[in-house]
């Protein structure tokens, strides 16, 4: 998406919480939710919106919390050093505040599908004070906003300050608003400390507003979701799992077929392409792009990687970092580890490992292999428990394998070798030398036969069972 300044705004981002509900050693904001950190999706967000400034409010974990940002994106930092509420930490934001902003836009920082077009409308909206509502039939937990007989917001109530009248209120706070600046250094240093949590609400602006004359203008998201944070972990899975099933919703609405869009997991940024059939329990990551008419069966995980037209891969594989050619069969149970590379028509079948290899067109590895570190020519068939022995305890080192080689079950090839073109290798064979072209490598004993060995050793075991 292409980014545009908003001018004479800052966006202020509260993400100093330490999430106890989650009960977890590290901060919620670092949890990962669809694909990424809660965090990082503010970060994105602010690089596309591009305002004037935009200030992240840190306490807990805040190094760990930074690097999930990304100092390099020219955000201001800031630590409340005293968790001492919300309003609390916009205090702490207005002290790095940069002079020419008027309008201060505050979001909280465990709500990661807030919506981008919700922020423009709260910048291009003209009253002093703007707070983002939703309505819920059951409010419990929320704080409500309260409204006059005419529909002007009063206050904002937290669930522990509710009388019995104000229970029946559906419309709940977002924590989401938008402040004329003025108006809010004005008011924050007119806020009391809550006597219940000992702590400074910024909700009490609100009703400072209303009673001053401001006018106060509140916006009714229509989406829950999308503007109610997850306090704890079985809420922030939910949000989670309705993310991912709506990324499928929208692959599925520009030419891809999910098998169940509930059940397959989709990165953000990557890319799919029309035609592509994916089955249950398909996990798609980074940076990943699959070509058209790709059909991906169930159980994969395909990680910062490229898939080629028309490729068959799974079920149960996982390829990260690889590059896989066009009309591929991969798998069912295989690894494809970073660095691999194939042509056009190759199979990599079940319970093979790959690693740092190019594989030339027609090519075939089908099954219970390990081939690490390696170049491998064109139409090279390669036997059942295979092994490149890359690794001598010290340095990896490479094996060269031409066109049309035939590497026969259970051989091993210690690298560093090459095998010419047309060579073969017979089963069961150590291959320590390179083979030239055209040549036979083999290296099994001669086989011997001991004439009745089965016999004698049944006849030894019985005489001893008698005694």
């Amino acid at each position: 998406m292409r980014g545009f300044m908003i001018s004479k705004t800052a966006v202020v981002i509260m993400a100093a919480g330490a999430g106890t509900r989650f009960k977890s050693k590290k901060s919620k904001l670092l949890h990962n939710i669809a694909g990424k950190p809660v965090i990082r999706y503010f970060s994105e967000m602010m690089r596309h919106l591009k305002p004037e400034q935009t200030i992240f409010v840190l306490s807990h974990q805040k190094d760990d919390v930074i690097k999930a940002i990304g100092e390099e994106n020219g955000f201001s930092f800031v630590e409340q050093r005293t968790l001492d509420g919300t309003a609390g930490a916009v205090r702490a934001a207005m002290t790095v505040l940069k002079s020419g902003i008027t309008k201060i836009v505050v979001l909280p920082g465990d709500t990661p599908s807030i919506p981008e077009s919700l922020v423009k409308e709260l910048v291009f909206q003209d009253a002093s004070v703007v707070l983002v509502g939703t309505t819920l039939d059951d409010p419990k937990s929320y704080g409500r906003i309260k409204t006059d007989e005419e529909g002007n917001v009063v206050e904002i109530i937290e669930e522990t300050d509710l009388k019995a009248g104000d229970k029946d209120i559906k419309l709940v706070n977002a924590s989401i608003y938008a402040f004329n600046r003025n108006f809010l250094e004005k008011t924050l240093s007119d806020i009391n400390k809550n006597k219940k949590k000992n702590e400074f609400y910024l909700t009490d602006v609100i009703a400072l507003a209303s009673g001053s004359g401001v006018e106060v203008k509140c916006i009714d998201h229509s989406n829950p979701f999308e503007v109610l944070g997850a306090n704890d972990r079985s809420s922030f899975s939910k949000v989670g799992l309705k993310m991912w099933k709506e990324r499928a919703e929208k692959f599925t609405n520009n030419g891809v077929t999910i098998i169940d869009t509930g059940k397959v997991y989709l990165d953000e940024g990557i890319k799919i392409g029309k035609d592509v059939e994916i089955y249950p329990n398909v996990f798609i990551t980074g940076e990943s792009e699959i070509a058209e008419d790709v059909v991906i069966l169930e159980g994969c995980r395909i990680q910062n990687s490229k898939i080629g037209k028309k490729s068959i891969i799974g079920p149960y594989v996982f390829i990260d970092g690889a590059e896989i050619g066009e009309e591929n069969k991969i798998g069912p149970f295989t690894y494809v580890r970073p660095g691999t590379n194939t042509s056009k028509k190759v199979k990599i079948g079940g319970f093979v490992e790959t690693k740092k290899i190019t594989v030339g067109e027609g090519s075939k590895i089908p099954h219970l292999s390990y081939v690490g570190d390696a170049t491998i020519g064109k139409n090279v068939n390669v036997g059942c428990g295979v092994i490149t022995c890359n690794y001598d305890g010290f340095n990896k080192y490479r094996t060269e394998i031409g066109d049309n080689v035939f590497i026969g079950s259970d051989s091993q090839l210690i690298a560093p070798v090459k095998l010419n073109d047309d060579s073969y290798v017979g089963a069961g064979t150590t291959v320590t030398d390179d083979v030239p072209k055209g040549a036979l490598a083999i290296s099994r004993v001669d086989q011997r036969n001991i004439k009745d060995y089965v016999y004698k050793i049944r006849n030894k075991k019985s005489k001893k069972q008698e005694k």
